[in-house]
């Protein structure tokens, strides 16, 4: 319970102008103290956590009038991704044009004047919405004609890639024209629909799950 306060007014009015004077100012201070510790202070307080507020609210809103701003930017960047990626699918073959790709890449290697030592498909590889077609491949001819048939693959109508080189020299022809000996992986790309990776992927799940089944019985 609270200690009970009484102020005699009559005595503190006889006292001497002084001590009123003393009095007085004794009693603002402790006035002014109780209005900042229990008014001022907190609404001081809450003042700065709102310009906290404040601040990262002014922040974000720059942060966002620059995304805003950058949207058309990145709106066109996406048009040209989606047309460079539609442009790159138009040059992935699709199954029926692998065979025809696999031989014109053959017949670019014997118009180059190579002579074929080794002509073998490998087995592809999938990749996601593509699979790479490896072909290995063993050469043998002059200097110029890898050249050429690096120019002649390069200008096929569909990707091919020409990696895994090694080259020998395979000394002089009758000629005495220098020859070499070249081996390689000439890599093109099949285009897989999006109904073949899934029916490859629930194929792949359903084998994974086969054992486990006979496992139950």
């Amino acid at each position: 319970m609270a200690p009970k306060i009484n102020i005699n007014l009559d005595v503190v009015m006889k006292l001497p102008l002084n001590k009123r004077v003393g009095i007085l100012a004794g009693a603002n201070a402790v006035l002014a103290a109780l209005i900042a510790w229990f008014l001022t202070w907190p609404a001081y307080s809450q003042g700065a956590v709102h310009r906290v507020q404040l601040a990262d609210l002014s922040n974000k809103l720059v942060k966002d009038r620059r995304i805003a701003a950058d949207i058309p930017k990145y709106l066109r960047e996406k048009k040209e991704m989606e047309d460079s990626l539609v442009k790159a699918l138009t040059q992935l073959p699709n199954d029926k044009e692998i065979p025809d790709l696999i031989d014109s890449i053959a017949t670019s290697a014997q118009r180059a004047g190579f002579k074929i030592l080794l002509f073998k498909p490998e087995k592809e590889a999938p990749k996601g919405f593509y699979a790479e077609v490896p072909v290995t491949m063993k050469v043998e001819g002059k200097f110029e004609s890898l050249y050429d048939f690096t120019n002649k693959v390069g200008g096929l109508p569909r990707i091919v890639n020409i990696g895994a080189m090694n080259i020998d020299s395979a000394g002089h022809n009758a000629r005495h024209v220098p020859m070499l000996k070249a081996d390689f992986v000439a890599t093109t790309f099949r285009f897989i629909p999006v109904q073949e990776e899934a029916d490859k992927a629930a194929g792949a799940k359903a084998a994974a799950n086969a054992p486990k089944e006979e496992g139950k019985k």
